[in-house]
């Protein structure tokens, strides 16, 4: 089922740290539900509603405006974690442990939080109480240390 997953600002879960989930598909599009402790997302796009990072840096306020999209997997229940699990904790050995921030106030995406590059799509995202986390390859800024790679000459091959 697709969804749309996001933070729950709500005061009585604020402090949970729980995350709500929206139906994209079917009867129940655009509607909660479920609201957990966490989730495993599949095929993942980071989504920001430009119009509500706006009402945010006008109004000084929270609103729901920026969503983990994809695929769903599975979901905590709520008050099943323990408030510091991680995405290595919900999905061991997956290697999802690239930390994923936003701050509307600061950019227009959400970014890594290993390297401040924005991020478009991962191929498995883990919602934690801690925050999201991506499994995602090396930085840009990392691969450029590799240096300039020979392009290959396919006419000149004789293999």
């Amino acid at each position: 089922m697709r969804v749309r997953l996001y933070r729950n600002l709500s005061p009585q879960y604020r402090k949970q740290r729980a995350w709500s989930i929206m139906s994209m598909e079917g009867p129940k599009k655009g509607r909660v539900i479920d609201i957990v402790d966490g989730a495993v997302l599949r095929d993942v796009q980071f989504l920001v509603s430009e119009a509500g990072r706006q009402r945010v840096i006008r109004d000084q306020a929270k609103n729901v405006h920026a969503f983990v999209q994809g695929r769903l997997v599975k979901t905590f229940e709520l008050n099943s974690l323990d408030k510091d699990s991680d995405g290595n904790d919900l999905a061991p050995r997956r290697g999802v442990v690239t930390r994923i921030g936003y701050d509307p106030y600061k950019t227009p995406k959400m970014v890594r939080e290993d390297c401040q590059e924005t991020v478009d799509r991962s191929d498995l995202v883990v919602a934690a109480p801690r925050g999201v986390y991506a499994k995602l390859g090396p930085c840009r800024t990392q691969l450029r240390g590799l240096g300039e790679v020979e392009p290959f000459d396919v006419d000149g091959w004789n293999g």
